[in-house]
């Protein structure tokens, strides 16, 4: 008899009346509903928010922008100040279409732009400078990757589309290193 132990039964038992994960393109409907516009005016930010998944294919991916830091940074990379825009439209005599156009050239930016210029003008790759400030965090030993954190954390349930709720260590699910399959051959 063959004897197959699956300890993700009891996470695919949690998951049977829950409602599958929206893509981005779902969020960006849902926040058209909401807010107003086009999915479509709202298709980055949602991108962008999901876009750990590249990193870490379960929920855990969530660290990085699904938690109220997230939303923080979130703001700071998508947000605009139109007052201050409208004031530099204004100062420099600028046609209306200077706003449109400028945020077009971020949006740009944002998906293409990878330096900033220094004080002596010299170009200078942003990864170069973050990778820089981890190492020096780190010892100058490596750059861990965020699988490195990941494999340190337990997938809990109420990380799996809030089956569980924070701080509630029985709905720990279990880890990558805890899944096993067991065949015994009899």
């Amino acid at each position: 008899m063959v004897k197959i132990r699956f300890y993700l039964f009891f996470h695919q038992r949690l998951l049977k009346n829950a409602k599958p994960m929206a893509k981005a393109d779902i969020h960006s409907e849902s926040s058209a509903k909401k807010f107003g516009g086009k999915a479509e005016d709202y298709l980055e930010v949602h991108e962008f928010m999901d876009s750990s998944k590249a990193f870490c294919s379960d929920n855990r991916h969530r660290i990085l922008f699904h938690s109220t830091a997230g939303a923080y940074y979130i703001q700071k990379m998508f947000g605009v100040d139109f007052a201050a825009l409208e004031d530099l439209r204004n100062k420099y005599n600028l046609p209306e279409s200077f706003i449109s156009d400028f945020l077009a050239l971020v949006a740009h930016n944002r998906s293409r732009g990878v330096h900033i210029k220094n004080s002596l003008g010299q170009k200078v790759h942003l990864r170069n400078i973050a990778e820089q400030h981890i190492l020096e965090d780190f010892r100058n030993r490596f750059i861990p990757t965020l699988q490195d954190y990941l494999n340190e954390m337990n997938l809990t349930s109420w990380m799996d589309n809030a089956l569980g709720t924070p701080g509630n260590n029985s709905s720990r699910l279990p880890s990558f290193s805890e899944t096993q399959i067991t065949i015994p051959l009899d």
